[in-house]
């Protein structure tokens, strides 16, 4: 096991979060990596935690050059060092075992990218608790099985290739998993979830993931692991590497506000523009039918919490006529990207 291993973390106001997560990298049973701890101008706080870790921990503070957790994200891999790349949020506590777990894959499998579980968790009085049988990887997957059948026939099929796959992306240009492969150890998947997924450093070496439609970072990890994906590249999900999820409500996007919840599902809703634009072989039948089933679904909710649902609703409207004006503007020539939209700011 001689492969030396890049934490990546960015990280942006969780000060108290951050010091377990890097209790928890302390206490990792491998310890040959170092930690990049991506942060924005003027951050002092985070580097004054840095700072006391340094004696246990080899971390590095890397101010990002541009806002956007995508930003972050570029600016972490361009300036890492090791042959492996784990990327942790800033509030995802890895288990003793997350980076050696990681590490061994790649040393028994051919493979360029690795996936763990996101375990969710509480802190009570000082001691980090997790909640036992659950996953955030799978379990928001509830809907009745035979809902799911039928989903899975006519708008969450996988894309040509990614049969068999976990985590896979829809000929609809959605994020989708089959839960039912969940429990069966290690098994081929796109890269599931940001908060806890690495890759090798020579497999992104010429990326750059693209900012002209992701910039809150909710579909980091989808668009990275199609564009591996599509280069050849083989990832799997292992359930033994793990992190344990802090629950206070909010994501690394900081879906705390409901106008952060629109822009959210607009960059969600672009997807299936970006890939369409980059020729991947996507379905408009597949397409029109969720995003139809998607709305009802939200319309349904809507007395549940109606500003939350609407919001989610406008985000659909909008990514999709956003993404329909990109398309135009490419097929005329023109230069248009929904980062200059000014819904999308």
């Amino acid at each position: 096991m001689q492969r030396y291993v890049t934490v990546l973390i960015p990280t942006i106001g969780r000060y108290n979060l951050l010091e377990y997560v890097l209790k928890g990298l302390k206490d990792q049973s491998f310890t040959d990596f170092d930690i990049l701890l991506i942060v924005r101008p003027n951050d002092v706080e985070t580097a004054k935690i840095a700072e006391r870790f340094n004696g246990s921990l080899d971390i590095k503070v890397v101010c990002q050059r541009k806002k956007g957790l995508i930003e972050a994200y570029n600016e972490g891999i361009n300036n890492a060092e090791g042959e492996i790349l784990v990327f942790l949020d800033d509030d995802a506590v890895p288990d003793p075992n997350c980076i050696v777990e990681h590490v061994l894959t790649y040393e028994r499998l051919n493979v360029s990218g690795v996936s763990g579980d996101v375990i969710p968790a509480h802190i009570s009085d000082g001691v980090l608790k997790p909640v036992h049988g659950s996953s955030e990887v799978v379990g928001f997957y509830k809907e009745p099985k035979i809902l799911r059948m039928f989903g899975d026939k006519f708008w969450n099929c996988p894309l040509g290739g990614q049969e068999g796959y976990l985590a896979y992306i829809s000929k609809a240009g959605y994020s989708r998993k089959n839960i039912h492969l969940a429990h069966r150890g290690i098994v081929n998947s796109l890269l599931c979830m940001a908060a806890n997924m690495s890759v090798l450093a020579s497999s992104v070496k010429d990326f750059q993931i693209p900012s002209s439609f992701l910039r809150r970072g909710i579909d980091f990890e989808q668009v990275l692991g199609w564009m591996l994906w599509k280069n050849g590249h083989k990832m799997v999900f292992n359930p033994m590497a793990k992190v344990y999820h802090v629950l206070h409500g909010q994501s690394m996007s900081r879906l705390h506000s409901i106008e952060n919840v629109f822009r959210a599902i607009m960059e969600d809703e672009l997807v299936f523009y970006y890939l369409f634009l980059e020729g991947e072989n996507l379905s408009i039948k597949h397409r029109v039918v969720s995003s139809l089933f998607n709305t009802l679904v939200h319309l349904k909710k809507v007395s549940e919490n109606w500003r939350y649902e609407l919001a989610i609703l406008k985000g659909i409207l909008f990514g999709n006529l956003t993404g329909l004006k990109w398309v135009v503007s490419r097929k005329f020539g023109g230069s248009y990207m929904p980062i200059q939209d000014a819904l999308f700011k």
